[in-house]
């Protein structure tokens, strides 16, 4: 009886620590992608004058503008501290991906409905596993796969494709979306095995800077002040969702909080509704509430025994 008792109890703190971790990446996932909804709400708005290059290029600007000075004050030299020649190509293939991700985002949500871009984006937790068994060798257990279906039969009760969703430019757009990120997300979270979040972000937004400064000049044309405004509140988001989404990996694994993304979806739904006159119908609302079940399930799955 005493040895039982002292493995129960031997247990616990470590279970506990997991619970928490699961639960504080969650969290911050969901918070990030709730800052990237509104990136991409005011993306949309801003392609009415802007393309898609110009916007994203003025972001990086805009937020390394924000975050040097952040890294100055606090008297840390992130990108010399975090600089070794092997992860050069962990952080390149990073703000490849990233950057593709976003771009074709915000063009799919500026050529189609906020929504539907989103939802497309949302493929990646359905992306991620498959890359990692293929690439890198990765198991999924068949309960959390159960709890990825759920979450994804709700995102196609929301989009409700039909024929026409692989021949519309954005709707294509979207997916490629969702792969790029998910690229990006497992590079992500191998990088925080050692990288701190300042250190992860402050080279992708330098990276960016140079990869996506040939593509701003080439659709460069002067701005008004409303939609600098409204590029400025976007960097904000944007980098909120890039400082949350590396310190959400570095809690827990993709593959383990992959499936909150999707609480984005019911994040662009209202935001569709309130801005942009894209209301949800009654089958919709239902694919929300899948949404929400598949991303508590992963979590509780993931702690319970087989």
């Amino acid at each position: 009886m005493t040895s039982n008792y002292s493995e129960v109890n031997s247990a616990t703190p470590a279970d506990s620590a997991a619970s928490q971790s699961l639960f504080l990446g969650a969290t911050l996932l969901t918070g990030g992608f709730l800052a990237n909804t509104v990136q991409g709400a005011l993306g949309k708005v801003a392609q009415e004058t802007v393309s898609p290059g110009q916007f994203l290029w003025l972001l990086i600007v805009m937020a390394l503008l924000v975050l040097l000075p952040i890294s100055l004050w606090r008297k840390t030299n992130a990108l010399q501290e975090g600089w070794e020649i092997q992860l050069l190509p962990f952080y390149l293939l990073r703000a490849v991906f990233g950057l593709c991700g976003f771009y074709l985002f915000v063009w799919a949500a500026g050529l189609g409905s906020l929504v539907d871009a989103t939802v497309l984006l949302n493929t990646t937790p359905v992306f991620i596993p498959l890359i990692g068994m293929v690439a890198l060798g990765q198991q999924i257990s068949l309960k959390l796969w159960g709890a990825i279906a759920i979450g994804f039969a709700g995102l196609l009760l929301v989009v409700q494709p039909n024929t026409a969703l692989l021949h519309n430019p954005a709707n294509l757009l979207g997916l490629g979306a969702g792969f790029a990120a998910a690229v990006e997300f497992l590079t992500v979270r191998w990088l925080s095995r050692s990288q701190s979040p300042l250190t992860q972000t402050l080279y992708y937004l330098f990276i960016g800077f140079v990869l996506m400064a040939p593509v701003a000049l080439w659709q460069w044309h002067p701005l008004m002040t409303s939609v600098i405004k409204i590029i400025a509140a976007a960097a904000g988001s944007f980098l909120t969702f890039q400082l949350l989404l590396v310190k959400a990996y570095s809690f827990a694994e993709p593959h383990q909080i992959g499936v909150f993304q999707y609480t984005s979806v019911i994040f662009a739904a209202v935001i569709g509704w309130l801005f942009f006159e894209e209301v949800p119908n009654g089958i919709a609302l239902l694919g929300m509430l899948l949404i929400s079940l598949g991303g508590a399930f992963s979590v509780y799955l993931e702690q319970s025994p087989d």
